[in-house]
């Protein structure tokens, strides 16, 4: 991989809570311009990873560079120069508006700008009616607006979102689906964490399975599902399915065969890379 083109790289990361390993040798890449979606089940290491990269856990081993610098080495810390959705706090007794407004107090931008700012950040999540509304009076969905309005106020090239669909209903994941991949025209990075199989399936460009702490997986879907893949092939008439594994010259044989083919009642996926991730973690 050219090494011009990686945004984020993680070497040897490991990361322990006590004698609990919580991160266990993690090397993955983060290519610029790309979505990279990180799955995993709750609890398989993917918010430490993520506070790992922001600076918020900072006693580990291993190496985290962005843009080719350790993160250490970042004036005012790393999470100054990336937009993230990790332990989002808000001020619960403030307006949605007066929340964005107050992080974008410390860069020094007249009033009009900064509203300019914080609307556009508000209507891209469809909060825009709701600014003058006191944060204690939100639902956990526009929370999670909330929090992704506050990622798209700043101008960073790499976004970290951990699970940024969690609480927005079918048309708000949809819509933040599609925020994100103009964001990703605009040359935009993107890092986002799920449990969702299909929000990782419909998003990312690359993904990366971690599972306690370990990456079983890193390349595209595709490759994934084609994997270690195995077919159960039943025939009109026969009770008993034939298993054949993929790509076989078995396999070839019998799709190309007219007569053979024309017998196949179903075929069905047993096996694949990405099954046996899930099953040895289940």
């Amino acid at each position: 991989m050219n090494n011009e083109n990686i945004e984020l790289k993680i070497t040897n990361l490991r990361k322990y809570y006590g004698s609990h390993k919580v991160l266990d040798n993690v090397n993955i890449t983060v290519e610029k311009g790309k979505i990279t979606g990180l799955l995993g089940r709750n609890g398989a290491g993917k918010s430490t990873l993520m506070k790992c990269i922001l600076g918020l856990i900072t006693q580990y081993d291993g190496i985290i560079e962005l843009n080719g610098r350790n993160i250490n080495e970042y004036n005012g810390g790393i999470v100054n120069y990336i937009s993230s959705l990790v332990d989002v706090r808000f001020y619960e007794d403030m307006t949605a508006y007066e929340n964005l407004n107050f992080l974008l107090l410390s860069q020094k931008l007249i009033r009009k700008e900064r509203n300019r700012l914080i609307f556009e950040a508000l209507n891209k999540v469809g909060l825009a009616n709701n600014s003058n509304k006191k944060v204690s009076s939100f639902s956990f969905g526009m929370k999670q607006r909330l929090a992704l309005a506050q990622v798209f106020l700043s101008d960073s090239d790499l976004l970290i979102l951990d699970e940024p669909f969690v609480g927005l209903d079918p048309i708000g994941i949809e819509e933040m689906k599609k925020i994100l991949n103009e964001l990703v025209k605009k040359g935009k990075t993107i890092l986002f964490s799920s449990h969702q199989l299909n929000e990782v399936e419909d998003l990312a460009e690359c993904i990366v399975v971690i599972e306690h702490g370990c990456i079983k997986y890193e390349g595209t879907m595709n490759k994934l599902l084609n994997q270690d893949m195995k077919y159960r092939i039943y025939y009109k008439g026969q009770t008993l399915p034939i298993e054949i594994a993929y790509n076989t010259t078995d396999l070839q044989t019998i799709l190309k065969n007219t007569c053979l083919s024309s017998a196949i009642e179903k075929i069905e996926v047993t096996e694949n890379a990405l099954l046996k991730i899930l099953e040895e973690n289940g």
